[in-house]
């Protein structure tokens, strides 16, 4: 599989993971919606990077890595 594409799903969930920890505070706007844009973000991302590894290495023989 594509390292770039590991990566990304990676940061992805750390992302989601960190979203609770977003303070919220009683009359000032909620930022959480930052963490889940990132979140989506790298899942597009590593969705893009896998496919572009996909068609890349189309046709090609499967080597021992």
């Amino acid at each position: 599989m594509d390292r770039r594409a590991i990566f990304f799903l990676v940061a992805a969930a750390i992302c989601a993971a960190l979203i609770p920890a977003i303070p919220i505070e009683a009359g000032k706007p909620d930022i959480t919606w930052v963490g889940k844009v990132a979140t989506v973000g790298f899942l597009v991302m590593a969705l893009l990077s896998w496919l572009d590894y996909r068609s890349r290495t189309a046709g090609r023989p499967r080597s021992g890595r």
